[in-house]
């Protein structure tokens, strides 16, 4: 059987790619190594937001981002329409508590008429009681989201189901297939596949599979990020923290998810004792009735870091029929659909890629993050 289009990588990225292109009227393939959504996806936080100062983001992380927050709540709420499963996306806030670019983030938030305030430690006594006293002030974001990932990824593993979707997990994807300088399906290690185009959403691990085509090297690279979970008793807090590179995310139950650490390690996704110990002293010197919890759980993730840190979002330059979904780093979650939706138009010929340079494999320039 030859497939209109074959999606490596059954990641959030890769998933909502593969529903994309399928409610476009296209034949999709869905390939994963594992298990849909087991890799990166299970292990991120959810948070639709940047974790650092947004008004240090370059533009082209900006309208990604930004398009992710507005798509969101139509999306989920597709989502359960279709399959019955509930996300959970909250409306939680943000409360930010670095403050030493205070000015540049309220003149940003001016600018792009986003509502961000300067909260002193009386308004943080009312929204966030069980911050440490330390915390005497903190920027304010009320209109961040977040998801839960374990959940949406069971949505999406039903809505891909309704939809057609041809999924295969367990089945790595060895090499590509090419004739005359255009890529004609997969290898696997269950055997080839055809194709008429193939979509690269495989992550972290997109850098490996390109390798094994062609000299042309994007800087795609796994980044293990580590995390702590607490169970609770009642709820101790309501909005997100960000606290320098560390989160913190009160779920809709009485959990708090913790991170994380950026650590360049290659493939290993084991969880160390020292991260543990930082995570939880860190989360301990925010939020002080933490400090006595033990956590129910730890677990690590590998992101796929780039150093120009914005995604790749393209047509291969050599190679015709082939397209890269990749490199989102900590945003793939809040980035999934408008990155989705660049792909299908990609492929359906919809946009050029001069309309969508700003995520090209020739845009090396590094936006701030």
């Amino acid at each position: 059987m030859v497939h209109d289009v074959i999606v490596v990588g059954g990641g959030l990225v890769g998933m909502t790619t593969a529903r994309a292109l399928r409610i476009a009227g296209l034949d999709v393939a869905l390939l994963e190594k594992n298990r849909l959504g087991k890799e990166c996806s299970w292990a991120a936080g959810g948070i639709l937001a940047k974790l650092h100062p947004c008004w240090q983001q370059s533009e082209a992380m900006r309208k990604l981002i930004s398009a992710g927050q507005s798509a969101f709540p139509g999306f989920v709420a597709a989502l359960q329409d279709e399959t019955g499963v509930d996300p959970e996306l909250l409306q939680s806030g943000m409360l930010i508590t670095e403050l030493e670019e205070q000015d540049a983030a309220l003149t940003w938030a001016r600018q792009h008429d986003v509502r961000i305030e300067r909260v002193d430690r009386r308004i943080l006594d009312e929204l966030e009681p069980g911050l440490a006293k330390s915390v005497d002030a903190a920027l304010y974001v009320p209109h961040i989201m977040q998801v839960r990932p374990r959940l949406i990824i069971e949505a999406l593993t039903k809505s891909l189901d309704l939809h057609g979707v041809h999924v295969s997990e367990g089945v790595t994807v060895t090499g590509l297939l090419t004739q005359s300088g255009k890529v004609a399906g997969i290898k696997t290690n269950q055997g080839s596949m055809q194709a008429g185009k193939v979509v690269v959403c495989n992550g972290a691990w997109a850098q490996q599979l390109l390798q094994t085509l062609s000299e042309l090297s994007t800087d795609i690279v796994p980044v293990r990020g580590q995390m702590l979970e607490f169970k609770l008793h009642r709820h101790l807090l309501s909005h997100i923290i960000i606290s320098a590179d560390h989160y913190m995310v009160p779920r809709k139950d009485p959990y708090i998810l913790c991170g994380s650490t950026l650590e360049y390690v290659g493939f290993d996704h084991n969880v160390t004792a020292d991260a543990k110990i930082s995570i939880h002293a860190h989360a301990g010197q925010i939020c002080p009735q933490l400090k006595g919890e033990e956590p129910v759980r730890q677990w690590a993730g590998l992101r796929p870091g780039t150093s120009r840190e914005i995604p790749y979002i393209c047509a291969h330059p050599e190679y015709e029929n082939l397209y890269l979904n990749a490199g989102h780093f900590r945003y793939g979650i809040v980035m999934s659909i408008p990155s989705a939706e660049i792909t299908c138009d990609l492929v359906m010929n919809r946009r050029t890629a001069s309309q969508t340079s700003a995520y090209g494999w020739e845009n090396t320039a590094s936006g701030i993050c």
